[in-house]
């Protein structure tokens, strides 16, 4: 249960974080409607741009599109608007994205496309109750439409209002099953209400359908963890660490949770090696630090230990658990006065 439960934390921790990624995952989401119709309409420069977006060429796309909507003014067709969204939007760009979307939803006010691309918007700017009110009844309309449900999932999701995301995004994978990020985050809802079985099936699912995505095989290194199956969760982690290393977005997660295991099967040289690969991507980072320098007494390493949990409490002075082993440091050292007074705080902190 102390697994799930620190997992859990973590999973807590990181939602907000990664609300940008998973707009930008969501791209694949978004309906091929007014693309489909731009190249219907003939126009050179529409359809070249259309078809560098589906190359996932946002910044060669971009500048045609803006070339296009500079010489046409006024007169700019609707599909020139939207397919500058999508690139602004893979650039995350949501000013700009805004402005372009309502120029597109102007002209185009009933368009599905549309519709679901300012829901999206939302959602991905942090407006997730508006975003409900513009994609529920957009469900009501569509209701087989999965990309619709998996955006109402997740606005549900980052609300925290669990049973109704999870059962948004079990409709979206029912009506999309190949969709792999609506199976990794109904993966997440899962471990969230410690159902890890589930879980563990979801992150499967979703790492068969995108077998590079790192945070996939990362939270699946958390489940296999959670059910004591350090040897599988350690082959995930380090299946993270090499889709990490191949990556430009870079993760300090797959290190930290590979050198937290290291550490807790008593590897503690190799927990210091992962644990220091971790900070080096997220430097001022409090848990970071404290992992590691719990490591390092395990070594003996004890004054180097002592100026990492001196970081780790200036950093973030409401982590307990890194001011609690400060105090025990402390204490091993002979340094009574500053743990009683570190202990103090860490009792305060304990008190609701």
């Amino acid at each position: 249960m102390f697994i799930c439960g620190f997992i859990f934390v973590q999973f807590m921790q990181t939602k907000i974080l990664g609300r940008i990624a998973l707009a930008i995952a969501l791209l694949s989401s978004l309906p091929a409607a007014a693309l489909a119709s731009a190249a219907g309409a003939g126009q050179e420069p529409l359809q070249e741009a259309a078809r560098l977006i589906s190359e996932q060429k946002f910044g060669e796309a971009r500048e045609i599109l803006e070339a296009l909507l500079a010489s046409a003014g006024e007169h700019a067709l609707p599909e020139t608007y939207y397919q500058l969204t999508l690139c602004y939007l893979k650039q995350r760009e949501w000013k700009k994205a805004e402005k372009t979307l309502q120029a597109f939803r102007r002209s185009s006010p009933e368009n599905v496309s549309g519709v679901y691309l300012e829901g999206y918007l939302l959602f991905s700017t942090g407006r997730y109750e508006e975003s409900l009110k513009v994609m529920e009844p957009l469900v009501a309309r569509n209701p087989e439409h999965a990309a619709s449900h998996k955006v109402i999932g997740l606005d549900q999701f980052m609300l925290e209002r669990m049973e109704l995301a999870e059962a948004e995004l079990k409709r979206a994978t029912v009506l999309a099953p190949e969709d792999a990020d609506a199976h990794y985050y109904l993966g997440r809802i899962y471990f969230s209400r410690n159902n890890v079985p589930s879980a563990v099936a979801a992150f499967q699912r979703a790492a068969e359908l995108d077998a590079s995505s790192v945070k996939t095989f990362n939270h699946l290194g958390q489940t296999y963890e959670a059910l004591v199956q350090y040897p599988a969760a350690r082959a995930a982690y380090l299946r993270a660490i090499e889709l990490e290393k191949q990556q430009a977005e870079k993760s300090e997660w797959p290190y930290f949770n590979l050198g937290a295991l290291c550490l807790k099967e008593g590897r503690a040289a190799e927990a210091v090696d992962y644990l220091q690969q971790a900070l080096s991507r997220h430097p001022a980072w409090s848990e970071g630090k404290a992992k590691l320098a719990m490591a390092l007494v395990s070594l003996g390493r004890q004054p180097e230990a002592l100026s990492l949990f001196e970081e780790a409490v200036r950093l973030d002075a409401r982590n307990a658990e890194a001011r609690y082993q400060y105090a025990r440091l402390l204490t091993q050292m002979g340094k009574q006065d500053e743990a009683e007074r570190q202990l103090l705080l860490f009792e305060k902190q304990q008190k609701p």
